[in-house]
This record gives structure tokens, sequence and C-alpha cells, in this order.
């Protein structure tokens, strides 16, 4: 799990801004807690902000921290990534930590880098416990400092080398380098299981990320979508599919598209290939090759009505059904223990199902999985629904740098109205606008 996540000079992050899950003292809605010998942490964070403030780049800052660690700050575009707004920023380094959960213990691993120069300045990694934080490794420039755990007699000289060579590789992690070896031995298993939570169990969706994890439709596919597009009153009460010879499927796609998915299938010797739409066409299909060999299209079919029943295509339901569509999958980790981090959740969806969904997240939710989302959706700010400390809130501050809070800091009451009294700004967070009057005749 989560528990904290701090950055420093990144995209609208000037000074260090900390999101922190450790749950508060309240007793109240402990299914949203997932309780461990020294801390609780939280499953659920909601944050608010007005458009601009910075939601997006919590989510960006935590995905581009991921995305060093599974692979190489080289290969990542670091352009212009720093705190723009201050002469000083380009020359500071940019820092990133998580402190994370996982069977049972904790561990803070962080690292700063100098973006403009893609070097890593310092990396760390401790394991947390109660009395206080054991060095496991920790890096300054091209030196690695290594801790007891990794110095036992049996490890000591192969980490060593390890260390000596990161001298030459100023854009890699030394977290990456352990991990890239699959090393069986005790003393790396940490390490190897800090870089696959990171790598496969944070799961980070954008907007336009489609279908998330969703493969080719069959019979669970298809039941699976059935239930949970039915419970959320969507009008669909079955799922087909409508299955086409390959020039019918492609009838509007450019003969090079077409060329391209044909020797894709047949270079990689593939069964299938799924595709999540072409250009602005929302479609979810999968082309295939029959026991003949002949190219066939499988498009995803959504049955309408009760008496009368059509199947209608997926680019002819509502953004909110596709919407749906991008989540559902996601539903099945819920019980797995990932943590999901969603930005802009409330995108195309009434706010009674993004309610539902929140509920259905806690009643599914029976390990330590998480669900981290940015929203407008003030319906959310429901003390009934959420903890205070699970609602946290981004606004722009002093030279236009966001800062994060939590509700937590404002000590409300438990039958507090939260979202009336954040609309009128109690909390700030929303958006200012300036009267225009009448300049120019307008």
């Amino acid at each position: 799990m989560l528990k904290r996540f701090t950055v420093t000079n990144f995209a609208s992050f000037k000074e260090e801004q900390i999101f922190d899950l450790t749950a508060g003292k309240t007793t109240v809605l402990k299914e949203h807690v997932s309780e461990f010998r020294d801390v609780n942490i939280l499953k659920t964070g909601v944050v608010y902000g007005a458009n601009a403030s910075g939601k997006s780049n919590l989510i960006k800052a935590i995905d581009f921290a991921k995305n060093i660690i599974v692979n190489d700050l080289s290969g990542i575009d670091t352009y212009k990534k720093h705190f723009r707004l201050c002469d000083s920023s380009p020359k500071k380094q940019s820092s990133f930590e998580f402190e994370i959960e996982i069977d049972g213990q904790f561990y803070s691993y962080g690292f700063s880098a100098h973006l403009q120069k893609k070097e890593i300045s310092e990396e760390w990694l401790f394991a947390i416990k109660k009395s206080g934080a054991k060095l496991i490794f920790e890096r300054n420039g091209s030196e690695i400092t290594l801790g007891t755990q990794l110095l036992a007699p049996e490890t000591k000289s192969r980490f060593e080398i390890y260390s000596d060579d990161m001298k030459n590789q100023s854009s890699q992690l030394f977290l990456t380098e352990v991990a890239s070896k699959e090393l069986t031995l005790d003393a790396a298993l940490i390490i190897n299981n800090l870089f696959e939570w990171i790598k496969n169990k944070l799961v980070i969706i954008y907007p336009d990320d489609k279908f998330n994890g969703m493969r080719s439709i069959n019979q669970d596919l298809a039941k699976t979508l059935t239930k949970y597009l039915t419970k959320f009153d969507t009008g669909v009460v079955e799922i087909d599919s409508i299955d086409e010879d390959f020039e019918t499927g492609f009838k509007n796609i450019p003969a090079k598209v077409k060329s391209r998915i044909e020797n894709d299938l047949l270079k990689n010797n593939a069964d299938e290939i799924i595709i999540h739409g072409i250009g602005n066409n929302p479609q979810y299909l999968t082309v295939y090759k029959d026991s003949d060999g002949e190219l066939k299209v499988r498009k995803l079919g959504l049955v309408h009505g009760k008496t009368i029943k059509e199947t209608f295509e997926l680019k002819d339901e509502s953004d909110g059904t596709r919407r749906l569509l991008d989540f559902i999958p996601l539903i099945s980790k819920f019980s797995l223990g990932f943590t999901i981090i969603i930005d802009e959740f409330d995108r195309s969806l009434h706010p009674k199902l993004t309610k539902e969904f929140f509920k259905l997240f806690y009643n599914v939710n029976d390990m330590n999985s998480q669900l981290i989302v940015t929203t407008h959706e003030s319906t959310l700010l429901d003390l009934k629904l959420l903890r205070r400390d699970e609602i946290w809130f981004v606004e722009k501050g002093a030279c236009d740098s966001s800062s994060l809070f939590s509700l937590n800091k404002f000590n409300e009451r438990y039958d507090t109205k939260v979202e009336k009294a954040y609309l009128l700004g109690r909390y700030g967070a929303i958006p200012l606008f300036n009267d225009l009057g009448n300049e120019d005749g307008v």
C-alpha cells in the first residue's frame, strides 16, 4: 500500500509537498482503513482543486517517478519538467519519495535528480521500524553506502561490485539495477518486491486511457461487463459480439492501417490483435485468424432492450457508458492489493454513479487495495461516504506553486455539510473569477 508520496520541484510543485495516506485517530468508517501493527493506512484518497490547480500534476509526479524507476532516466522526457516559474528551479534537484507497505513492513524509497542533466544525484532505501529507520542502501552522487543487510558475508562482494558499476551509470537507479539481476538471495528480496510493487501494483489511469487490462471478448468477460453495466443502469442488458470479415469490419479504415494490422498478425505469428479504437473512432475489437487462416473482426456489441433486443456498437454508446467500460476491468483488482490512481475520475459519469463506484470499491475490497482519484465531483464530499483524512485539496499559492492539504486540517465536525462549505470557499481550492464588468462594451 502507498502510505505517503512526497514531491519537490516538479511541474507546479515548487516546495516539498506531501500526500499522506496515514489514517488519523478517528474511528468512523473503519472499513476504509487497513490496520497494521504500528500504523493504519487509508484505502482511499480523493483530491479536489480548481482547474490548473495541480491535481493532475500530483498524478503525473507519481507516474513520472514510476517511469524513472521502471525504466531509466536517460529515456524519459525531462524537458522543463521542473517548476518553471522560478529562475533558480532549473538548477535545483527534483525529488520523489514513496513510503510503501509490503507484507506488513514499511519502506521509504526515494531519489533526487537533476532533470536537465538527466543525472541521479541521490537515492535511498530504508526499512521503517518502530525503533527507527534502518538503512538498506543510500546513494550520494556515484557513491553508494550499503546497509548491514546487503553487507552480509554471502552477499557483500556481489553488492560491492554492483555499487562500483553504478559509477558509470548516472541516469540509472541502483534499485532498478539490482532488480534487473533477478537475484534469489534473501538480501535482495525487498529490492525485488519493492520494484515489482511499483511496476505492477501501482496502476495509474489517465482520462484517455482505454479498457484497462481488458482482453479478448469471451464468456467470462461478457458476464462481468453485463453484471456491472446492468448494476450502473446504462440500459445495457447483455454483452454480445459482432463478427464480420476483415474487409467489412474495416471498410472505412485507411489501407495503410489495414496493411499494418495484417503484417502484425503475420510477423508476430499471433492468433489475435486487440484494438482500442482507430483515430477518434471509439471501438473495442479483436482481429483474429479463423480455422482457414482468414482474417476476421470481432467487435464488442452492447445489447439494449428488454422486449425487442438490438445490438449496438461501442461508437453508438454514450460517453458515460464508454467511460464505465474503461473502469470495469479495474474492479477485479479491488481484491488483489493494487493501488489504483485515476485522474479526472468523474469525467462523463453521473454524480450518483461516482458514489456507487466508491461504495462498490469498499464492498469488494477485502485486501489492502487503494483507490485514489482526482475529481471535481462535489457530491463525494459527504462525511457519511468519506473520512475527513481521505479528502485532500490542491490550490495555487505564492509564485503559482501548488500546495497540498487535507480536510483534517480544519477539524470539522462529523455532521458538517462539507460539500456546501467547499463550494462556498471555506477550504480554498476553488476557482476565483475576475469581474469583467463592461470592459470594451461587453
